[in-house]
């Protein structure tokens, strides 16, 4: 058992005696303001309601910001559900390829692996403090009580809440409830705005003395780099052969640098090894690597797995229309593939990573991916992401870091939220040596902090966006139905709301089923 489980399980047990007693002694319970709320506790307080009747004293303002909290929720919500059905595409592709522990669904600074604890702890805190202001002040600034303010817990914190008055807040109009539903999702949201505006202005104070130079962000387990002993954040400073010093330069794709001979008599050979001097912390090294495009993962039942081809091996030439390319390089292979169309014949040849000797040589069909052929593998620099100082520093003061169109510019966002998984908080703490800050550590620390706010932010915004029940998204959706319904002409209330309430009800449950799935594909 991993210790993540062992640790939920101890949890678990610690937790089941205190909910029995909670429901079964309620006013002792009340008496340590614990109160039983379904399979959670509701841990109840009076924090911060001095704060939310001083905030609601501009009622003219918060029905402004009303509406464009409804205008952010609706737009989140319908972004929320692209994510879902992308991502319930994309499970017959991620199923074996790879899993993560339960302990990344937990939002625990410190126990979930990308969120540390220092950094999360207060970002969490801020978050789940200005989402439950925000509903607080709605429902102040629209004449309405605050029964309590508090935790909800259920084996691990679930989430902070504010309780308005019930029988007030169904008395009055929808517009005042939508206002009160969306108020936390927009408060999120602007949080997350202001925060990766000060990140963006203080990454104009960063410079680094290795502008110009290629450097290893990651390096791939059992790789050529690998086994070269190349760390991670190394500059790589010189490559060499028996002939001397050959000379290259470098393209990028995305946030990724490719290296490439431009000497085109000595082109990189896979077959070869090549001797690469690099600084690591200012201490230089020199290592034999192959250089070539390492395979790092096959996707399940595509072309490359029919042909039998493994990750750990390289790319050594493909064959196609009567022409054979040596590739160089993972960029050969791109621009190889752009050439071809699904349905295409190609002959794939690959090389052992360590030895150079052939492992796979065969004929193989391609499949289809936007509208070009399909190999059905990812590939490095012989196991090294690569990039710059420059494009790095870009990237993690550029949300919308390579977007070329409306879309891309809101998928961009999700891609910039995905940094964590890869140890990006905006910047790793292996290449920060290459740059030189203001305030030396101090700065990197602040950076820190109003990345993990932003992101925090953002992603609770973007969460409680979700059309379903208990998120804010499922009584939004609610109230939106029922207001397409009165445009539609059902004049009578009562009914009105019976039929908003079966329409939103089914796609709640919908909306969890699909969430489920999506979740579950993540642990196999």
């Amino acid at each position: 058992m991993s210790t993540a489980y062992l640790v939920l399980l101890i949890l678990l047990i610690l937790y089941i005696p205190i909910w029995i007693w909670v429901w079964r002694c309620p006013e002792k319970a009340e008496r340590f303001h614990l109160v039983k709320y379904g399979p959670a506790i509701m841990i109840k307080s009076h924090l911060g309601m001095k704060t939310m009747d001083r905030l609601a004293k501009y009622p003219r303002f918060w029905r402004a910001f009303g509406f464009v909290s409804k205008v952010i929720s609706a737009i989140l919500l319908f972004l929320m559900m692209y994510m879902m059905v992308m991502a319930l595409l994309a499970i017959p592709s991620r199923i074996g390829n790879s899993s993560i522990g339960i302990e990344y669904a937990l939002a625990i600074p410190g126990f979930n692996p990308i969120l540390p604890l220092s950094y999360g702890i207060v970002a969490l805190v801020v978050a789940m403090v200005v989402h439950e202001m925000g509903h607080g002040i709605q429902t102040r600034a629209n004449g309405c009580k605050v029964d309590s303010t508090g935790l909800l817990y259920g084996v691990v914190p679930l989430g902070a809440f504010v309780e308005p008055n019930e029988e007030e807040m169904s008395k009055q109009p929808r517009r005042v409830q939508l206002d009160m539903y969306t108020a936390g999702i927009s408060v999120n949201t602007f949080v997350a705005i202001i925060s990766i505006a000060l990140l963006i202005f203080s990454c104009g104070f960063v410079s680094s003395p290795h502008d110009g130079s290629v450097g290893v962000y990651a390096v791939d387990k059992d790789s050529p780099a690998y086994y070269a002993d190349i760390p991670a954040s190394a500059i790589i400073t010189s490559i060499s052969d028996e002939d001397g010093i050959i000379q290259y330069d470098y393209t990028t794709s995305g946030s990724a640098a490719y290296i490439y001979s431009i000497d085109p008599n000595r082109p990189f050979d896979p077959k070869k090894l090549y001797t690469l001097e690099y600084e690591y912390k200012g201490e230089t090294e020199t290592v034999e690597v192959r250089i070539g495009a390492f395979i790092k993962s096959v996707t399940n039942n595509s072309p490359a797995s029919s042909l039998g081809l493994n990750p750990g091996d390289m790319l050594y030439s493909i064959e196609f229309d009567g022409e054979t390319t040596v590739i160089r390089s993972p960029v050969d292979f791109t621009n190889i593939m752009k050439t071809t169309s699904p349905g295409d014949t190609i002959t794939v040849t690959t090389i052992d990573s360590i030895t150079g000797d052939v492992t796979v040589s065969g004929e193989v069909e391609l499949g289809s991916k936007n509208g070009i052929g399909f190999l059905g593998i990812t590939s490095t620099t012989s196991g090294m992401t690569l990039t710059t100082p420059e494009i790095l520093i870009e990237k993690a003061s550029n949300p919308f870091y390579g977007a070329t169109d409306a879309w891309s510019y809101v998928t961009s966002i999700f891609s910039y939220l995905s940094g964590p998984f890869n140890g990006f908080d905006p910047i790793s703490d292996e290449v920060k040596w290459w740059y030189d800050t203001p305030l030396g550590d101090i700065f990197w620390v602040i950076m820190s902090l109003l990345y993990w706010i932003f992101w925090l932010d953002l992603l609770l915004g973007i969460s409680n966006a979700l059309p379903a029940y208990p998120f804010d998204g499922g009584f939004i959706f609610a109230g939106g139905i029922n207001w397409l319904l009165e445009k539609c002409g059902i004049s009578d209330a009562e009914r009105r709301q019976k039929l908003s309430d079966s329409v939103s009800n089914s796609v709640s449950t919908v909306t969890l089923f699909m969430f489920a799935l999506v979740f579950i594909s993540f642990l196999l």
